[in-house]
């Protein structure tokens, strides 16, 4: 299992960020098992790590996450229906690879949010007007310094960063993570969870993808 650590920001950004680690595993580290498991705190705080707490009884990323509330606005919909595939495109490969590392975010993570935003289409336009692979809205793709959302590269570094500034923010928590990427951290506080059952659907899906994306990459 790999716990990875945050990385200091090198300029402010919208939301304040928290320092703590988000707990996904790479295949390396975890190779019998891909599981992510799910412990609901006291508190009514939901955990995902891939490291088994003793003495605790979980549930599976395939369980339902914890939807707290509901809002009016509507989260940011992306452009992929589903994410039944677990294959990428390799021609992305090497971009992954590098913000992977950059921003310390296992690679099989970023594969299933590419997925199930856009399908590994490069030139993807949701229906709200989020753009390319990882479907930045275009003022998110300026904040995170991404000069063409079009161009594979800097839309994968400019989604991943943004990933990295969420997990720093929800202490690595990626049920409120893959929450705020989609509908946005504003409608996660108003509702202190998961907004909407749309976004409860596309967190349950990441999860998928995630699991089928770790599988893959054991196969030899």
């Amino acid at each position: 299992m790999h716990t990875f650590c945050n990385l200091p920001a090198r300029r402010s950004a919208r939301w304040t960020l928290a320092l703590s680690g988000l707990l996904l595993a790479a295949a390396a580290a975890s190779p019998a098992r891909a599981d992510i498991y799910r412990y609901e705190q006291p508190d009514g705080t939901v955990v995902f790590t891939t490291k088994p707490q003793a003495g605790q009884a979980p549930t599976t990323v395939y369980s339902n996450p914890r939807a707290a509330g509901r809002s009016g606005a509507q989260p940011r919909r992306s452009s992929a229906a589903s994410g039944s595939q677990s294959r990428a495109p390799s021609r992305f490969d090497a971009y992954i690879r590098e913000a992977a590392t950059r921003f310390q975010m296992p690679v099989a993570f970023i594969k299933a949010v590419i997925q199930i935003e856009s399908g590994f289409n490069p030139n993807a336009v949701s229906p709200v007007g989020a753009q390319g692979l990882m479907q930045l809205m275009p003022g998110t793709a300026t904040e995170m310094q991404c000069a063409d959302p079009f161009d594979p590269r800097d839309n994968i570094i400019a989604g991943t960063k943004l990933l990295r500034l969420l997990s720093n923010r929800y202490n690595g928590d990626i049920n409120l993570v893959l929450a705020a990427y989609n509908a946005g951290p504003g409608n996660v506080a108003k509702a202190n969870g998961i907004p909407f059952e749309e976004t409860r659907v596309y967190v349950e899906n990441v999860y998928a993808a995630y699991q089928r994306f770790l599988a893959a990459e054991r196969q030899p």
